[in-house]
Order: C-alpha cells, then sequence, then structure tokens
C-alpha cells in the first residue's frame, strides 16, 4: 500500500491519533521509547514495604480497582507506519490486571540488601510494548513484613510523574454516590484494599 494511503488508514483507524480517546506522546518520550534497548531499559522502580505480610489476592484486586484512577496505566503505545511514525497512548482493548501483577521470592536472606538487588533486577528488565508500560512484582520470603515493587517506563512516570502514580494506587479509592440500583459505582469491600493501606506503607524509588 502506498506510504499516504497507509497514513490515511492510520489516522481513520480506532487507534488513531484522530481517535479522541488517544493522545500523542511527548516528543522526549517518542525519544526514550527509541533509545530504549535491552542493555538500557528506560525504567523506574519504587519498593512500596508493609509491616505484614501481603495477601496476593487482595492486592491484585486492590490494584484493579486504583489503576482505574491513573488512565495511563491502561493505555499502551500504538505506533503510525511508515518513517515519520506518529505514536499515541490508546486504551488496551485486552487490559487484564493479571498481566502486570506477578510474585517473585525474595533470594535469601530476604533482607533489605536482598530486595535492593531484587528490585535493581525487576527495573532492567524491558517492559512488553503490547500492553501498558508497568508492572507491579508482589515480593515474599522477606524476613519482616511484605513488598511491592512497582516498574514504571519513563514514558509512564515523566508524563504523570511517578510519586503521583505511587500515590493514586497507594490512597483508597474514593467512594461514589451509589446509583438509583445501590451498585455498580460503589468500590468493592473495603477489605480488598488493605494489603495498601497507606498507613502500613513506606515508600523507596529507586531510579
Amino acid at each position: 500500500m502506498h506510504r499516504a494511503a497507509l497514513a490515511k488508514a492510520w489516522r481513520a483507524s480506532p487507534s488513531g491519533v484522530d481517535d479522541p480517546t488517544s493522545e500523542r506522546l511527548d516528543p522526549r518520550d517518542v525519544a526514550e521509547l527509541d533509545w530504549e534497548s535491552p542493555l538500557a531499559p528506560m525504567n523506574i522502580a519504587a519498593i512500596l514495604q508493609t509491616g505484614t505480610e501481603i495477601d496476593h489476592d487482595g492486592l491484585r484486586r486492590a490494584l484493579a480497582e486504583r489503576v482505574g484512577a491513573v488512565p495511563r496505566l491502561r493505555q499502551l503505545v500504538q505506533r503510525s507506519p511508515g518513517r515519520r511514525r506518529r505514536s499515541v497512548w490508546t486504551p488496551d482493548p485486552r487490559f487484564a490486571i493479571e498481566d502486570h501483577v506477578s510474585t517473585a521470592s525474595c533470594p535469601p536472606p530476604g533482607d533489605e540488601n536482598a530486595l535492593l538487588a531484587l528490585a535493581a533486577a525487576e527495573a532492567s528488565a524491558l517492559l512488553p510494548r503490547n500492553r501498558p508500560l508497568w508492572r507491579a512484582v508482589h515480593v515474599t520470603g522477606l524476613r519482616n513484613g511484605g513488598a511491592l515493587i512497582l516498574v514504571l517506563h519513563h514514558a509512564v512516570a515523566d508524563g504523570l510523574g511517578s510519586l503521583a502514580v505511587l500515590g493514586q494506587l497507594v490512597d483508597a479509592p474514593t467512594r461514589r454516590p451509589p446509583t438509583e440500583s445501590g451498585t455498580g459505582d460503589e468500590p468493592s469491600d473495603p477489605g480488598n484494599s488493605a494489603p495498601l493501606d497507606p498507613d502500613d506503607i513506606s515508600v523507596r524509588e529507586l531510579f
């Protein structure tokens, strides 16, 4: 297909730059995506530590609730064909929280240095480009308490602010007014959010 026709098809497509649900990437974010390689991942990582062990199912439910407050965490990057590519953030139609939350055992002896080493390794692994550019790793096997490693691509963190993202994930979702049926808009049982109680979390941003 001729390049002009490809560009026209891209603009007309549901995932193109004319889609009102899409947003053009900042040129700096595009550059970071272009420069990235397996030897130079463009990620940042933060460790969220809790005083008690984290229930994995509860954690996954809590994150599923809270990513709704950060639309970028449900968007992926799509790029137009051709030499002068245009990149947009567009909603991931196949978004699933299970694709972003995993479990890893902290290496012995399960102390702070071992946790930091694990976080550095997670931050050094490329994030898949076919899904939103973040992942959360539930760390088990610690001497004390629990931990969650959050990895964000710079293209996500630079535009929103990594601390702002962390704040949205840590804070409990705001309860909306009930619908006429009394269901649908209210968050689920607050107990589902207990694994990310802001009063029980300390945050360390790595890089």
